[in-house]
């Protein structure tokens, strides 16, 4: 086994590797896979130089590779329960699951480096062992593998040019043809034919499969649903207020505001947050899709005295090295179930929505089902119905409504920090009606947010609350510290095509539109009317028409594009075993002489090829096949005397025997590619 063997089968595979790291954050996956693929040829040499056999040596490599498993598994703990550590079963037989269930590019955790690391151990036991012979299909082989799991794991962004796919598919042809083939001049006309026709295979596939949309395997994945129950907040902005000094935490990034919790569920009494959460980039989609115009966040937060089990975030997460962060996919809401600890420091990259006023203007609200949520009023009196009504009266446009409504909730109301808290229709009208003695026409954040909230869906606008932090100017050492006096909570409204939008009805121009698009809406609109006292209301008021229910849309279908990826292979199989069928009759039509080459095709797959100057008799003495000399003798006679072939039915039957004697000598890896083997193809 030469080395340059050894080095062409460990670069290919290496390349596939770092395009399979593609799938996980950072260089760690890259560095784990290369060992993995070093360490596994080298147990495979290691254990031939000791006298090993194959068998054992298998053995061996897998049951490493399974304890490397068993204690990467050691440490990984459930994550709904941190006192509760996962079994080795668990942990195995949930890898890929979990995997594909988690952001893209996923941490490069151990518990998520395990599918990685025993693939690529598997494919370089197969390559490592087929180096006895003289056959080099399983490199490439394992080298395609790696190559197609990254496309897979990445949804295809591993290599969008296919620039990698063509160094793939040239080293691998340029090691066929200087390492396994006769240097002779007539022979590296091999290499330009076979590079055509897999590029052209290569294009082909690429003209068939949609350009966007690619198939994705994690949308067969139903991602780990964790039920929490934790509680809103939202009341809670009192207390931060009252110690408003106090160090929550720390921020390292952009200067924007901090979500700790996005609250859409409303039943009249109060807020309430999602119950059931996942890994971050899990493949259930928002009930209600991203906005077309976004941008990315990166930020660092380093946790002082803030408590509970919210994570501040961003907009909406896509990437954390908190490993038991699970997040809700709707409000994009993050939680720790072992809850926050001073001086705990986590990395998150986060998508915020970025629409331009202009667009804004002329958007429009969802009206289906998915959008029923953000509009439910339980039990709405008639004085808040009768009050939305005439606010957006004059509104043309939701985006008009939004400014109306934000323009009189914040009218003749006054923040005040010593407000009772509470966000139920009561103290609603209390707030806005300046009816009773406790709270009246005065709130906090609380009180702002949630009668934005309630008279947007009143007037057909989904819209929540989210509690979070207002932007904080960093120090000069690029980190600011956000404290209790930052804790605030504003409302969204959610509009087509350009996601939810942030409105500040406490300040008026602090958050949500600029100034310029809010005053434009309301120098249009006409006067904002009055607060109507209770008993000014008219009888009651219907709630707002629930949105019709839009006809469902039919899911994707992804059958095709598996059944296009597995009739790849199939084909590929076929066409294989039709050429070698093919050249089976050719050469049993041919006598003695075509069953001798019949029989030198089993030595070239047995790795027992002979040279060239060795006469058929002197191979044939080689063999422990009696039968072997009898056919050598027939096929020199066919080869040298003149007339029609010698032989017939005779040599091959001897053929067949002694080809069936050479293939139950050579290891069962190389039976299972004796069929399929190109290279007898080859021979002429």
């Amino acid at each position: 086994m030469s080395a340059l063997r050894v080095g062409w089968s460990v670069a290919i595979l290496a390349i596939g590797a770092v395009q399979l790291a593609r799938g996980w954050a950072g260089i760690v996956a890259v560095a784990v896979f290369l060992a993995a693929i070093v360490i596994t040829y080298g147990l495979v040499f290691t254990g031939r130089k000791l006298g090993f056999g194959a068998g054992y040596t298998v053995l061996i490599v897998l049951s490493l590779a399974v304890a490397g498993a068993y204690f990467a598994a050691g440490s990984v703990v459930s994550p709904t329960d941190p006192t509760e550590k996962l079994s080795v079963l668990d942990t195995l037989t949930g890898t890929v699951p979990r995997l594909l269930s988690m952001a893209r590019p996923a941490p490069a955790t151990a518990m998520l480096l395990i599918p990685g690391v025993l693939l690529v151990i598997v494919v370089s036991l197969v390559a490592a062992m087929s180096l006895r012979g003289r056959a080099l299909l399983a490199p490439a082989g394992g080298a395609a593998v790696l190559y197609t799991a990254a496309a897979l794991l990445t949804a295809g962004q591993a290599d969008r040019t296919g620039l990698v796919a063509v160094v793939l598919v040239a080293l691998t042809g340029l090691g066929w043809l200087i390492i396994d083939r006769p240097r002779t001049g007539r022979r590296y006309l091999v290499l330009p034919a076979m590079l055509l026709v897999v590029l052209a295979g290569l294009t082909t596939i690429a003209t068939i499969l949609p350009a966007a949309n690619a198939f994705d395997p994690r949308r067969l994945v139903k991602p780990p649903v964790t039920e929490l129950s934790v509680a809103s907040p939202l009341p809670k902005l009192t207390s931060w207020a009252a110690a408003s000094g106090a160090e929550l935490f720390r921020v390292r990034g952009p200067e924007v505001p901090l979500r700790l919790v996005t609250l859409s569920d409303y039943n009249g009494a109060s807020w309430r947050a999602a119950s059931l959460y996942g890994p971050i980039g899990a493949v259930a989609p928002p009930d209600l899709p991203d906005g077309g115009q976004t941008s990315s966040s990166d930020i660092e937060i380093t946790v002082e005295k803030l408590t509970g089990s919210w994570m501040p975030t961003a907009g909406r997460p896509s990437a954390t090295n908190a490993e038991a962060a699970v997040v809700d996919p709707d409000s994009g809401s993050m939680v720790l179930p072992a809850g926050l600890a001073e001086g705990m420091r986590y990395r998150l990259t986060s998508t915020l929505d970025t629409p331009d006023d202009e667009s804004l203007r002329a958007a429009t609200v969802p009206s289906g089902p998915a959008a029923r949520r953000y509009l439910s009023l339980p039990g709405l009196p008639s004085a808040l119905a009768e009050y939305a009504r005439r606010t957006v009266a004059n509104s043309r446009t939701p985006f008009e409504r939004a400014i109306a409504i934000e323009e009189v909730v914040r009218a003749d109301r006054r923040p005040s920090a010593d407000a009772p808290a509470g966000s139920s229709y009561t103290r609603l009208e209390s707030f806005l009606f300046g009816t009773g003695s406790v709270g009246a026409n005065a709130g906090t954040a609380e009180q702002f947010a949630s009668a934005f909230a309630v008279l947007a869906r009143a007037a057909g606008l989904p819209s929540r609350v989210v509690v979070g932090f207002r932007p904080v100017q960093a120090g000069p050492d690029g980190t600011a510290v956000v404290r209790g006096s930052d804790a605030t909570a504003w409302p969204e409204v959610y509009f087509d095509k350009w996601g939810w939008v942030a409105f500040d009805p406490m300040a008026g121009d602090a958050a949500g539109p600029s100034s310029a698009a809010r005053r434009d809406v309301l120098n249009r609109l006409a006067a904002m009317p009055p607060a109507p006292p209770p008993s000014a209301v008219p009888g009651a008021v219907p709630s707002p028409r629930q949105p019709t229910a839009a006809a469902p849309v039919a899911p994707k279908n992804e059958r095709s594009y598996l059944l296009l990826l597995g009739l790849v292979p199939v084909v590929m199989v076929l066409v294989l075993g039709m050429m070698r069928a093919g050249r089976r009759s050719r050469l049993r039509r041919a006598g003695a002489t075509g069953a001798w080459v019949y029989v030198l095709d089993a030595l070239l797959l047995a790795g027992r090829s002979p040279a060239r100057h060795v006469t058929a008799p002197d191979v044939a003495r080689g063999l422990a096949e009696p039968d072997a000399v009898r056919l050598a003798e027939l096929a020199d006679r066919a080869a040298f005397a003149p007339g029609p072939p010698l032989g017939g039915a005779d040599a091959w039957r001897l053929a067949v025997k002694v080809r069936s004697g050479v293939r139950r000598e050579v290891p069962w890896y190389r039976k299972l590619f004796w069929a399929l083997d190109p290279r007898p193809l080859w021979r002429r």
